[in-house]
């Protein structure tokens, strides 16, 4: 709102009258001097001004310049805020994200190291763990190898065991069935003098009195004695040995 400097209305009339007549011509137009006063003076009112209300006037200083609305001061009751306050809340509002921005960067610095030590301890023991299964791997299969091999030794010698077995037992029964057969049979062995006898008897013997006592190179039927043992006696026979059994008919194993 603007506001003017108050002054009495008497002194504002006579400014007024005085700022005609000093526009009204030059000192040599006497006539339009004259008219023109004649005219102020039908126009204002004749009388001395209040001297207080002019000394009032002349201590406010009021004259043209002074009325002038343009260079008049202005006041306004409300106050408006600064243009540079909004600029300011902005500024600090930035600030602040800049150093919550620096505060959430520096976090992630942290955590991102930290993650990548755990990740690198991580990948450590993975790989100690993977270094010590394959190692445990390498001794495993090196002692398969070896059972293998072992195992592979052991069935070989039980192939060549079965095998010589198997030789063995057919050897017998070929040796079984080429070899001749007793005509007699072995009673027992009896000592005469420090000297031992087989009794040998015919299969077709009926009693005691067929009963004949050998010593080693006594023969029988073409069977020469040669060796006599606890179980069984060995004769020579068409170049062969063959062996007897006492009290049995068959051949010893």
């Amino acid at each position: 709102m603007m506001r003017f400097p108050s002054f009495p209305a008497n002194a504002a009339l006579i400014l007024v009258a005085s700022l005609i007549a000093g526009c009204g011509g030059s000192d040599d137009d006497t006539t339009s001097t004259t008219g023109d006063s004649a005219s102020v003076d039908a126009v204002l009112p004749v009388g001395p001004a209040p001297s207080s209300d002019l000394d009032g006037v002349e201590e406010v200083g009021i004259g043209m310049g002074d009325m002038d609305p343009t260079t008049a001061p202005i006041e306004f009751d409300d106050k408006p805020a600064p243009i540079d306050a909004p600029n300011n809340a902005v500024s600090s509002r930035l600030d602040e994200l800049e150093e919550q921005q620096d505060d959430l960067f520096e976090e992630l610095q942290y955590k991102t190291r930290d993650l990548q030590d755990a990740m690198a301890a991580h990948v450590e023991e993975v790989a100690a763990s993977l270094a010590a299964l394959t190692a445990r791997m390498e001794k495993a299969e090196a002692g398969i190898n070896e059972a293998n091999e072992r195992l592979e030794a052991l069935e070989k010698k039980i192939t060549a065991v079965a095998d010589q077995k198997a030789r063995v037992a057919s050897a017998r029964a070929a040796a079984r069935r080429d070899q001749p057969t007793a005509p007699f049979l072995l009673t027992g062995v009896e000592s005469r003098g420090g000297i031992d006898y087989v009794g040998v008897t015919p299969r077709s013997a009926t009693g005691l009195a067929d009963i004949r006592f050998m010593a080693i190179g006594d023969q029988y039927q073409g069977w020469v004695l040669s060796g006599i043992s606890e179980r069984f006696a060995t004769f020579k026979v068409r170049r062969e040995t063959v062996t007897v059994p006492f009290s049995s008919s068959d051949p010893a194993p």
